[in-house]
């Protein structure tokens, strides 16, 4: 009720109960003190009426309301609810999609090179798997008579070495892709490749098993060229598919530092350095802070043919920027956690020339203005990719756009290095 209508009313009141105490003074024969307390207390009874009355009504709007309020908000809900099951249901038919695409659908005719050319690029890689191979061969000459690796005879117990020497030699080490989203989107603008090695039985060696023993045995650069092989045909393969989608490949510091597999190694991506836009390098960060001289000549040499280089595993926001320019890094992968709780709550900043203060969602610019695109990673909940949005963040990763995955079988024979590209074991292969 407006307040003007109030206002109207209680002068209303006023009005009567002067008349009624005028009343009872002249017909009633009251004296004068006794009519005015008899009007007042018919002016008190109005106004309290009326009070209760304006708040049993005020009461009902508002109880009307909170209905009215807590059904929008369920309506609310429930279209919430729709909308993520429609995005789930479009992400999971994209992901479908993609997989019979990208990864084992038969090419259709436009994909059939004209003049032979599939032929030449036959040859080609032929040459190349013979040089790697010759190379591999001559590793493994080096290390047995090193006498770093003893040789498995079929009685020996397995450990963690031979376990790994076994899945090398048995071609029993496969390739895993997972997604990295282009936000806000959701759209994957690249893969991550990890290797990893099965036993006999086909279970699954994890790579906290593998890695060390396949470092202790000198064979971790030799999972890095497998991994590298497979990747590089899958680019290929997306390449024909006219798919510009790169795939991050991992690559152990002990692997740059190798002075006999590196050459090999950079051979190889010499005559694949076409793909430079598409491979990316990828490696830790205490490994990068860490690096020598070799290693960092090393990546310097991958960086003239054009490749580029990720930074993973980030313990601190505090990086410096400059230096990885300098490094050919393009690509760093921060934990979304790390993220929230350094460059929002503690205000951790990356060191570069930027000298003004930076607000925490312009942190992605910074990165950008020296060549460097952030990726967020372990994103898990749509509560972290909210987060993540907040600071601009151009790239995600994380199980929530989809774990590590095995390449199709199809595929995973299609892209296998020959017998001989593995290291050979004395009585195994001839």
């Amino acid at each position: 009720m407006p307040i003007i209508t109030h206002i109207l009313l209680y002068l209303a009141y006023a009005t009567i109960s002067t008349t009624v105490g005028l009343a009872l003074n002249q017909v009633g024969g009251e004296s004068l003190g006794a009519s005015f307390l008899g009007g007042i207390a018919l002016f008190s009874a109005c106004a309290v009426t009326h009070a209760g009355i304006s708040a049993s009504s005020a009461a009902g709007r508002i109880g009307g309301m909170e209905r009215k309020i807590k059904g929008d908000m369920e309506k609310l809900r429930g279209a919430h609810r729709e909308v993520m099951a429609d995005i789930d249901s479009v992400q999971t038919r994209l992901d479908q999609i993609e997989a019979q695409v990208g990864f084992g659908a038969p090419p259709g005719p436009a994909q059939i090179e004209p003049h032979g050319g599939g032929q030449v690029e036959l040859k080609l890689i032929d040459q190349i798997v013979d040089k790697l191979g010759a190379a591999m061969d001559a590793r493994l000459q080096n290390i047995q008579m090193a006498g770093n690796v003893t040789p498995i005879s079929p009685n020996a117990g397995r450990g963690p070495m031979e376990l790994v020497r076994e899945a090398l030699i048995d071609n029993r080490v496969e390739l895993h892709l997972q997604p990295i989203v282009q936000l806000p989107q959701r759209k994957t603008a690249y893969y991550e490749g990890f290797s990893r090695l099965k036993d006999a039985t086909g279970r699954l060696i994890l790579p906290q098993e593998f890695i060390p023993a396949a470092e202790q045995a000198g064979l971790m650069s030799t999972i890095d060229n497998v991994l590298l092989f497979r990747c590089v045909q899958i680019v290929r393969k997306l390449m024909k598919q006219d798919r510009r989608i790169g795939i991050f490949c991992n690559i152990s510091p002990t692997a740059l530092a190798d002075d006999m597999f590196f050459p090999q190694f950079l051979d190889f991506m010499r005559e694949n350095r076409d793909l430079a836009g598409s491979v990316i390098f990828e490696i830790p960060q205490s490994a990068y802070d860490a690096r020598s001289s070799v290693e960092a000549r090393a990546m310097a040499k991958l960086v003239d043919l054009g490749f580029r280089f990720s930074i993973d595993k980030v313990s601190s926001a505090a990086i410096d920027l400059p230096d990885l320019e300098r490094s050919g890094v393009r690509y760093v992968k921060i934990d979304a956690r790390t993220l929230k709780e350094q460059v929002v709550q503690r205000g951790v900043r990356p060191r570069s020339a930027i000298t003004r203060e930076i607000a925490a969602a312009d942190i992605a610019a910074v990165f950008q203005r020296y060549g460097i695109d952030l990726i967020a990673e372990r994103i898990e909940s749509e509560e972290a990719v909210l987060e993540v949005l907040d600071l601009d963040v151009p790239y995600a990763q994380g199980h929530l756009f989809g774990a590590p995955r095995a390449i199709k079988e199809s595929l995973m024979e299609e892209t296998a290095p020959p017998k001989d590209f593995y290291l050979k074991q004395s009585g195994r292969i001839a």
